[in-house]
């Protein structure tokens, strides 16, 4: 049994026992959101671990080496940051996506790097998300922030990848 799974287990018996234990909570209407949740994630995320492991198999291991790899430098970092910055989707697609590079010769600065600038900078986050619900004020210095920190991040990638060896 993974860590992850673990510490899901736990988050869930805490959870559901401070349901039970406060006044004024419904365990029932607990689990009706629950299960809602689980309706509409999990057939995303069950197709999404089949992506990760055809991608995986799929993806040419020499050009994934030659851009995201130890060869490929900072080439391979600009097309991470473009890559997150632009691709339209969750974590259920971007962080199988990941998976499946690494495993197919990745390295694992150019993924942090992917992962970090579609957390900070993704502009399908910008345009439907937040522009519409928080609206320009908020969105363009929350945007501006994420840019910001965004060399910051990849210099952390960098580190986190030399002190694994990776």
């Amino acid at each position: 049994m993974s860590a992850s799974l673990i510490i899901i287990i736990v988050l869930v018996l805490v959870a559901g026992g401070a349901v039970i234990a406060l006044p004024g909570k419904s365990f029932r209407e607990a689990m009706r959101i629950s299960l809602s949740q689980a309706v509409r994630v999990v057939p995303i995320v069950l197709p999404a671990a089949f992506v990760a492991g055809f991608l995986a198999e799929l993806l040419p291991r020499e050009i994934v080496a030659e851009l995201f790899g130890a060869e490929g430098g900072w080439l391979g970092y600009a097309i991470a940051i473009a890559a997150g910055a632009i691709l339209p989707t969750g974590p259920m697609v971007v962080l199988p996506l990941g998976a499946a590079l690494l495993q197919a010769d990745a390295g694992l600065a150019p993924i942090l790097t992917l992962y970090a600038s579609w957390t900070l900078v993704n502009l399908q986050r910008l345009f439907i998300w937040e522009l519409p619900l928080v609206g320009q004020s908020l969105a363009v210095r929350r945007y501006s922030g994420g840019l910001l920190v965004l060399p910051l991040a990849i210099a952390s990638a960098v580190l986190i990848a030399w002190l694994l060896g990776r």
